[in-house]
């Protein structure tokens, strides 16, 4: 394959990788089985092509060709050399910013509906060291329960609530989350 072929498939490989992510992230979100699904019939579509090529290329009995150096034009070359620079950048940056981002932590809540009309409350932290938390439960549009929570890193606070259309906000620092059963 000529190198300026082998350019082409590579960056048109990499352009519909990302379009398929972006569409499947427009259809059905990034999961693993679109994904699956996505590159099963991407190789479904590439054996098929490689097929029907196959089954039109045969080689007709000829007499032996001389051997042919491969040569690279100068345009060839500077674009291999732009592309190996760009994909040592994209490594080098992907590996370098993964340490830039310092996490400040996260905490995390959830609502699981039970039997009947209860459910499971439940906030976990994973702020380094002692985080104060304002959680509110509603229910048909007024407040049912309200608690302040102080939690440590790790902690866990849980209780069973009943109620239908239940509706839990949690204020943490910096954000609001909100969960609905």
């Amino acid at each position: 394959m000529r190198p300026d072929r082998a350019m082409w498939a590579v960056g048109l490989t990499l352009a519909c990788a990302v379009l398929a992510g972006l569409v499947l992230n427009l259809i059905t979100g990034l999961t693993r089985l679109s994904w699956a699904v996505a590159l099963a019939i991407g190789v479904a579509c590439a054996c098929t092509v490689l097929v029907v090529y196959w089954r039109r290329a045969r080689p007709v009995p000829a007499a032996p060709v001389p051997a042919r150096r491969l040569s690279i034009s100068p345009l060839t070359g500077g674009f291999l050399a732009l592309a190996a620079m760009l994909a040592g950048g994209a490594v080098w940056l992907g590996a370098a910013s993964a340490g830039w981002q310092d996490s400040p932590g996260f905490a995390q809540l959830s609502l699981v509906p039970g039997q009947g009309t209860s459910a499971t409350l439940a906030v976990r932290d994973s702020y380094p060291g002692q985080e104060s938390f304002r959680l509110v439960l509603t229910g048909a549009g007024h407040a049912v329960s309200s608690w302040q929570l102080t939690l440590s890193d790790g902690d866990t606070w849980q209780r069973t609530v009943t109620g239908t259309g239940l509706t839990a906000t949690l204020t943490t620092p910096g954000q609001v989350l909100k969960v609905t059963s």
